[in-house]
């Protein structure tokens, strides 16, 4: 099973993002993606988005790269909220926020009470920071807050209401900075993991590029390429596959370690014929095929599929040995 809870910062990805994807250089690390989230608003409204996810069975782990505005913090008596994270009730179980008196960043735990943590950390103008929040709920709800794989603000509430693991997070985007001028930031790498530490992992998005091995889908690679959820790919029989090549970052050089491959695809039940998708690897003509999950019959929603290490020998990946033909297969 895969620790993925959710990958990604694209439209098909996060909602409230249409129109705001951006390829401006100082928005993301082209070492793994090839655009960003960019918010450029006046700050007296919230300018939000969110990501969802399935139930967490560990502690959530959220990261992701962020280029602080682009002018200096608030200036008014306002405290502002960057994220907040809700658990399958749509009970509110956290928070990062700023502070009017002092604009640091503090996590804030929701359970019986709200606990607001203190703080050693102020987002500089134009500064990029990677940023893990850490939520672990259970009889306390304990919000932990990292900037650069440092913990800058801790809190920890009683949680006898039996609020439940968080399930969405909302980047609320208000009141971060001066209230009269408009400002610019961005978002991009965003991760979260069940039970996994974000800290230092990052993660390289590669797309399908041309149509490999097999073709069974109809629709092709044309219609999972175009980042259109509305175009889609689909099988009629159990069985069917479809592979390609991967176009897009293939990391930073030198990268210490390669943790895993994951295949993610955005999949749909019909109203007949298969039942479950699963993603694949195709290496040096063997098909490894991953346990298959069963999407809903509702929405397109997120299947993840994770190898951690090499299938075709059991050995830790390399950069010489990462996969260079993905796929799909119905099931």
């Amino acid at each position: 099973m895969s620790h993925i809870l959710h990958l990604g910062h694209q439209v098909t990805d996060l909602a409230g993002i249409e129109g705001r994807i951006s390829a401006d250089a100082a928005g993301f690390d082209p070492a793994y993606d090839v655009n960003a989230v960019k918010i450029t608003a006046n700050n007296g409204s919230s300018v939000p988005f969110s990501a969802t996810w399935a139930e967490p069975t560990g502690d959530v782990w959220i990261g992701f790269r962020f280029r602080a505005p682009s002018i200096n913090a608030h200036i008014i008596a306002q405290d502002g909220i960057f994220l907040e994270f809700y658990d399958a009730a749509n009970r509110q179980v956290g928070q990062v926020r700023t502070e009017r008196d002092d604009e640091k960043y503090h996590a804030m735990a929701m359970g019986d009470t709200n606990v607001d943590g203190a703080s050693s950390f102020v987002a500089a103008t134009n500064q990029t920071y990677w940023i893990d929040v850490k939520i672990a709920v259970g009889a306390n709800i304990t919000v932990e807050f990292y900037v650069d794989g440092v913990m800058h603000s801790s809190a920890t509430a009683a949680n006898t209401g039996a609020k439940g693991r968080p399930v969405r997070c909302v980047w609320r985007n208000l009141y971060l900075f001066d209230f009269y001028n408009p400002a610019t930031w961005y978002y991009a790498h965003i991760a979260v993991l069940d039970g996994v530490s974000t800290i230092g992992r990052r993660f390289a998005r590669r797309t399908p590029d041309l149509v490999a091995t097999y073709d069974a889908f109809s629709g092709g690679v044309d219609a999972v390429k175009d980042g259109d959820i509305a175009t889609r790919a689909a099988s009629d029989i159990a069985g069917q596959r479809l592979s390609f090549s991967l176009a897009g970052p293939t990391g930073p050089a030198g990268a210490s370690a390669i943790a895993g491959v994951h295949v993610k695809q955005l999949a749909q039940l019909g109203t007949a014929g298969p039942t479950g998708i699963a993603g694949f690897l195709r290496i040096g003509g063997v098909d490894y095929d991953a346990s298959p999950g069963t999407p809903s019959p509702d929405l397109a929603s997120p299947v993840y599929s994770t190898w951690d290490v090499n299938p075709a020998d059991s050995t830790a990946w390399t950069t010489a040995a990462l996969p260079t033909e993905a796929g799909i297969v119905s099931s």
